[in-house]
């Protein structure tokens, strides 16, 4: 009696797991449909209804990582920059939220997605006009990224945003500003160079750099003490927007060779059939 009373648990038992694992596996086959139905209204730009699919792939599987990925970018698809009604910030908080969860579940950044998440997060920051938060995430973003420049290129324009403003668009609010804010523009300028030329060691092609530090030697030059100070921040600037000019129109010639390559390459390949 006592052996069939056993036989009769495990057996229960197995039903048991065997029912919960069935079940689990129907709730992750219909979250994926959610998932799918969710990306088809997202791309329509339906962003309403991708909301309500994603929130239902997430409730019925909440492991489902690219569901808190696809909710979030929805989120971030609704947050119209720099707009401060409390409708458009609620949603970038939402969008932070859910690219947090993301990080939460793929700290290790499977697929990319946690570099995906903190790019969203730090951008969401900027265009919420809260540049330190900003920049925190700028930095979490160098410590998973190999190529550090982009990272460093947002934290420098933030930088520039900062001065420009302070300074005037031709440097007219210099003579006004206090020494406790001339001392906060200059090292936000300083920390702006070093990090373009941190990113242009990185990657000596990158134009947008080198633009950015064009601008930034001008507001250096701004803030000079003397005129033949200023003189030399102009002379380095003009001389990065010319090399600028010029690695621009390098890349275009690239890019032009290589599709008549591609051009010329596919007329072979027809002329051999």
């Amino acid at each position: 009696m006592r052996s069939l009373r056993k036989l009769c648990l495990v057996l229960v038992s197995l039903l048991l797991i065997t029912g919960l694992a069935g079940c689990k596996l129907m709730n992750q086959l219909k979250a994926r449909d959610h998932l799918n139905k969710g990306v088809q209204s997202f791309t329509a730009k339906k962003h309403e209804e991708a909301v309500g699919e994603f929130k239902q792939a997430i409730e019925l599987d909440p492991e489902l990582i690219d569901a808190y990925l696809y909710l979030a970018t929805t989120f971030r698809a609704q947050f119209v920059p720099l707009a401060v009604s409390p409708d458009n910030l609620r949603k970038g908080q939402e969008a932070i939220a859910t690219f947090e969860k993301v990080l939460e579940l793929d700290p290790d950044n499977a697929q990319g997605r946690a570099v995906n998440a903190i790019a969203n997060i730090a951008d969401i920051y900027r265009n919420m006009n809260e540049p330190d938060r900003a920049k925190d995430w700028y930095r979490k973003l160098m410590e998973l990224q190999e190529d550090k420049s982009q990272a460093l290129y947002g934290i420098a324009s933030l930088d520039f945003n900062f001065a420009d403003e302070k300074t005037g668009k031709d440097g007219e609010n210099v003579e006004n500003l206090t020494e406790e804010e001339l001392a906060e523009v200059n090292a936000a300028v300083d920390e702006g160079i070093e990090a373009l030329k941190e990113a242009l060691e990185i990657n000596p092609r990158y134009t947008d750099a080198m633009e950015y530090l064009n601008l930034i030697y001008r507001e250096k030059a701004e803030l000079a003490q003397d005129d033949e100070e200023r003189r030399r921040w102009q002379r380095e600037a003009d001389k990065l927007a010319l090399d600028a000019l010029e690695m621009k129109r390098q890349l275009q010639r690239e890019e032009e060779r290589a599709r008549r390559e591609i051009f010329t390459a596919g007329k072979e390949a027809e002329g051999e059939e």
